[in-house]
């Protein structure tokens, strides 16, 4: 007895596979992009350069992926974590982190495909 179409399933179902991986691959880039847009928002400003420095990058290949989104100055870490800081108005500490709370939800329907 043997099988015929066996060889066209499996490259069907790799085909769906890479499909797949590409689709979480930008989702999850599309919810850093979220995440980094609502940060931007309330990120101190002074002279503008905490906030130009901000980056989404995903890391990793197929299913095995993140995406960091980051400040690349060398005192971002420590602007986030002052909570004793005065900023102006709508400005705060944990500018990353707050969104990400605030719109976890959201992040992760982005993240799923659902937006």
């Amino acid at each position: 007895m043997s099988v015929q179409g066996v060889k066209e399933i499996q490259r069907a179902l790799q085909a769906h596979k890479r499909g797949a991986e590409k689709a979480f691959r930008r989702n999850l880039y599309r919810a850093g992009l979220f995440l980094q847009r609502e940060s931007q928002k309330i990120v101190p400003i002074d002279k503008n350069i905490l906030r130009a420095s901000a980056n989404t990058r995903p890391e990793g290949t197929g299913f095995d992926v993140e995406v960091v989104v980051s400040y690349g100055t060398d005192y971002a870490l420590y602007v986030h974590e002052n909570l004793e800081a005065r900023h102006k108005p709508g400005r705060c500490a944990k500018f990353l982190e707050k969104p990400l709370r605030e719109k976890r939800d959201r992040i992760k329907a982005i993240a799923g495909g659902a937006e």
